[in-house]
């Protein structure tokens, strides 16, 4: 049913306040205009990261090419041109890695695959979407080249053509959870070549994208189609040995995220298993992936509990299938946990888990060695970049500990903690939920 009048314009009030809260995660640029960062500058991640630019870019994209015509059109797509001018320029031979310094400096602690995907989709999102509204792009040829780049690094460094997959150390889960062929990477791999393809034969009459890229997607697209279906759903991976990884993991809802819609049966029969595996007793939302302590492979990051971003994804898959009513649960579930500012977190915990976190895992090391094991860190890893990151944990938790705990001594768990507010990319997922609701994402 379209929405109403009042609908609408409720809409693009929602909508301007998220980005306004988007637009506190940026800086200043002289170059660039502003650069988006995944939390606030001083908060816990003041780094550029091309998996939460791309998330984001997919919204900004369509912020600015809405027949709606929302307020914010003109903010997201500056922000979009910025951040792809950006991702340009930091290319490394088709290559981009975990995160960056306003400088562009590379900041990347781990093995994360993914990251060339994120980089192709964050150049031909902008290049659509400045085609849809007729702006001029600067340096056209540049894009294009990069792309090309990219392309051809993914297929001759990451691809494994014997199993028509790509391979990846970590991805969405900074840990060794994710080593071998996962869905999140590979849909992200699709979604990008599906982005380039759609470049190549709207824009590229100079050819500069090679052809044999775009026939390569046709191949892998058949494999992906079914490689990750068993017992009439999606698995999270196929591990390094081959074997299927049958865990719950908020990863399951790659296929839908990326745009991947054929096989509705086997997407929705993943999404209950997740949703009912991974839901959080105290708080309703979900886990990104279950929390064993003993398990070198899971972090729990200030104590365990839900990701807001996650959960807001969620909401999505339920207004798109035409679940309104359980996607506005899932939605007001995360609008408890805002704080004074309208911001919402990355994730919650509890104050209890948060203590026992501290006690168990921080002081302990134990964090530390999850955070820092040595098969997931790029080769030749600067110890420096390590000893930021340790610095940056150790600087949250405190303030998470000092800050960030609403007491309620009525409750056994002491009440519950918000870890990194605002994340960007929560805002990102909230209002990309907010239009799916109105029907107002698949038209672009």
């Amino acid at each position: 049913m379209p929405a109403s009048d009042k609908e609408l314009s409720q809409l693009n009030d929602q909508l301007s306040h998220h980005m306004q809260i988007i637009l506190r995660c940026t800086v200043p640029s002289k170059k660039y205009g502003r650069l988006l960062l995944a939390s606030s500058p001083e908060s816990r991640y003041p780094y550029v990261y091309p998996r939460d630019t791309s998330c984001a870019v997919q919204l900004l994209r369509r912020l600015a090419g809405s027949n709606l015509g929302y307020d914010v059109g003109p903010q997201a797509f500056a922000l979009m041109k910025s951040m792809a001018h950006f991702m340009k320029d930091i290319d490394s031979d088709g290559k981009w890695g975990q995160r960056y310094s306003l400088k562009g400096e590379d900041k990347s602690i781990y093995k994360q695959e993914d990251n060339v995907a994120h980089g192709i989709s964050i150049l031909c999102n902008y290049l659509l979407a400045a085609r849809r509204l007729k702006k001029e792009i600067d340096d056209l040829e540049g894009f294009l080249n990069c792309v090309d780049r990219a392309l051809r690094y993914s297929v001759e460094n990451l691809y494994h053509k014997e199993l028509n997959l790509f391979y990846s150390t970590t991805a969405i889960h900074e840990s060794s959870l994710e080593e071998g062929y996962t869905c999140w990477v590979n849909f992200s791999f699709l979604y990008a070549f599906s982005l380039a393809d759609e470049v190549a034969r709207e824009m590229d009459q100079a050819d500069i994208i090679s052809r044999s890229h775009l026939n390569f997607r046709r191949h892998f697209l058949y494999s992906i189609s079914e490689l990750f279906i068993s017992g009439q759903r999606y698995v999270r991976r196929i591990d390094p040995n081959g074997y299927m990884d049958m865990r719950p993991d908020f990863t399951l809802l790659s296929p839908f995220y990326y745009g991947f819609l054929y096989y509705k049966t086997e997407l929705t029969n993943g999404v209950r298993f997740l949703q009912k595996q991974l839901n959080d007793p105290a708080f309703g939302m979900i886990m990104r992936y279950l929390p064993f302590h003993n398990d070198f492979a899971t972090h729990v990051h200030a104590g365990n509990g839900p990701w807001l971003q996650y959960t807001a994804i969620l909401a999505q898959f339920h207004f798109w299938c035409g679940n309104t009513e359980e996607g506005d649960k899932v939605l007001q579930l995360i609008d408890q946990y805002k704080n004074e500012n309208g911001e919402i977190p990355e994730h919650l915990s509890t104050c209890r888990r948060f203590e026992e976190f501290m006690e168990r895992e921080w002081q302990t090391g134990i964090d530390f060695e999850k955070e820092f094991y040595k098969p997931i860190l790029l080769e030749g890893c600067e110890f420096d970049n390590i000893l930021e990151e340790a610095n940056n944990m150790a600087r949250s938790y405190q303030k998470t500990g000092k800050q960030c705990m609403v007491r309620d001594d009525t409750s056994s768990e002491g009440g519950y903690i918000q870890f990194a507010a605002p994340l960007m990319w929560t805002h990102v997922e909230y209002a990309r939920a907010l239009m799916f609701r109105v029907r107002d994402w698949w038209k672009i």
